[in-house]
């Protein structure tokens, strides 16, 4: 299984600049790049290719000095990066999505450096306190965990300083069983709940952050654009945004971790996070409605950071050869785990639910988390979970990203 492994670097003021360096001219080749594709299609309807690009780079670095500077492989990877622009723009035409054309790239949206083959690229010290970068030089590094082997590596910018980061094949490490299977249903009010009653507190980062944010905000407005002042204040702001990110990502961690330890199979439910966050606004001629709360829910929901969490769950499972399954979530906070009746009247609150046949009562949540164990437990010609199992085409059960730990519910 793949991992990444990130380190942070600790370059001096020289190495920084010439860091710096590498990526203005990386940026500068891919925004010419660009240009280029773009005006042989509009003037002579010419399509241009990689191919022909990373050709008439070598012409480029063989009369300007500045860019052979560069390790090649950094630029190849930026001439790169616009092709895969370029396929995802035709593939969402082919798709009827919104295409979004390849646009060029401001300094502040280029911030990393990717080496295909860093193995050959980068050198670690015999100690692993420092790592060689072509052109920069020896750079320090915090010491963590040993890297093993790595395949690909990217060098990021980032608002608190300059990271390593190696892409490593990692062996699985099978926790022991426990002979336990559990439910997840993510909410707002509580990150989860699971089938067995537990629940995860809702951090709320971003709430408690909000008013130092705002601060912040508030000092870039009021600053002349230009100024060095605005520049120091746009610093500051990326990093207690930043500082929030990784903040809540430790505690996704933390909470999956518990999870992972403690039971063979967890059931999660699939959710489009994207479509559930979509703005009620409207149009002038179709305004939508309780526009405020429901950009008070978005918040909510993308501070929680469901796909975060479940993604991390997800990791977590395959490194510990765990079963992981995604469910459909339609009605589970609606259906009853007793009887099975589905009703909008069996949920009265966010809390409450009251089956209207039976008269099963439960947290709502814990309600909706056995729901989800019960569609993940179904027999492979039911209609469990949310993708197709490759052995049985008729079949909507799977385990989704781990096949190591697969095994007939």
């Amino acid at each position: 299984m793949k991992r990444t492994e990130r380190l942070k670097l600790y370059p001096t003021r020289r190495q920084a600049l010439r860091l710096q360096l590498c990526l203005d001219i990386c940026r500068q080749l891919y925004n010419l790049a660009l240009e280029h594709r773009r005006n042989a299609w509009r003037e002579r309807k010419l399509s241009i290719t990689h191919k022909i690009q990373y050709k008439q780079l070598t012409e480029l670095r063989a009369a300007d000095p500045r860019v052979a500077a560069v390790y090649r492989e950094l630029e190849d990877s930026a001439l790169r990066k616009l092709d895969l622009s370029f396929a995802a723009f035709f593939r969402r035409v082919r798709t009827g999505d919104t295409p979004g054309f390849p646009r060029f790239r401001a300094a502040r949206r280029y911030n990393t450096l990717e080496f295909p083959h860093g193995y050959r690229a980068l050198r670690f010290s015999p100690t692993q306190l420092k790592v060689v970068i072509p052109g920069v030089g020896s750079v320090r590094i915090r010491k963590g965990r040993e890297v093993p082997a790595f395949g690909r590596a990217m060098i990021v910018r980032s608002p608190r300083g300059w990271y390593a980061l190696f892409e490593c094949e990692r062996e699985v490490q099978p926790l022991p069983p426990t002979g336990l299977s559990i439910g997840v249903d993510v909410g707002v009010a509580t990150l989860y709940a699971t089938s067995d009653g537990e629940f995860a507190p809702h951090a709320a980062l971003g709430q408690k952050a909000a008013a130092a944010l705002g601060r912040a905000q508030r000092q870039v407005a009021r600053r002349k654009r230009g100024s060095s002042g605005r520049r120091d204040a746009v610093k500051q702001l990326a990093r207690a945004n930043d500082a929030l990110r990784w903040a809540r990502r430790d505690w996704h961690h933390k909470l999956a971790r518990l999870l992972v330890r403690s039971y063979d199979c967890i059931a999660l439910e699939k959710l489009n996070v994207s479509t559930m966050t979509r703005s009620a606004r409207g149009t002038v001629t179709q305004p939508g409605r309780s526009v405020a709360a429901k950009a008070a829910l978005n918040r909510k929901i993308l501070d929680a950071g469901w796909r975060q969490f479940t993604n991390i769950v997800l990791a977590k499972a395959e490194e510990a050869g765990r079963a992981s399954v995604f469910v459909k979530a339609q009605y589970s906070s609606q259906t009853c785990a007793e009887c099975g009746y589905v009703a909008p009247e069996n949920r009265r609150s966010q809390a409450s639910f009251i089956c209207q046949r039976c008269g099963h009562s439960d947290h709502a949540d814990v309600n909706a988390a056995k729901i989800i164990l019960k569609r993940a437990e179904l027999p492979p010609a039911g209609s469990g979970a949310e993708l197709s199992d490759c052995v049985d085409p008729r079949s909507e059960l799977s385990w989704a990203r781990n096949p190591v730990a697969q095994r007939v519910a």
